[in-house]
């Protein structure tokens, strides 16, 4: 991509209204930079808690993918700090 290209999209980009965290709805990916965890880690232990927001699908398909509000998750990382459980030890290999 040619850098002027580059720069076109950070303009538009930096023009766009910013939503505020009630209007905008997240992806596991952007869940997990925000509390520093890896994807793998928020899609595993984090928003599969029975306490964590409710997800919604933006169109009605199974293939879809979830998102939560942004409001909604900060809201739950504020009270629940601290208490994500502890990794789990992985499964022992065996030595080849």
């Amino acid at each position: 991509m040619r850098l002027i290209d580059r720069i076109d999209r950070l303009i538009e980009a930096l023009e766009r209204p910013q939503l505020k965290p009630e209007e905008t709805l997240w992806k596991s990916e952007q869940i997990a930079d925000w509390l520093g965890l890896s994807k793998q880690t928020v899609e595993l232990r984090v928003v599969t808690r029975p306490d964590f927001p409710a997800a919604l699908r933006p169109v009605d398909s199974k293939q879809a993918q979830r998102r939560w509000f942004a409001s909604d998750v900060m809201k739950w990382a504020r009270s629940t700090a601290g208490t994500i459980p502890a990794s789990r030890p992985g499964r022992r290999r065996r030595a080849v």
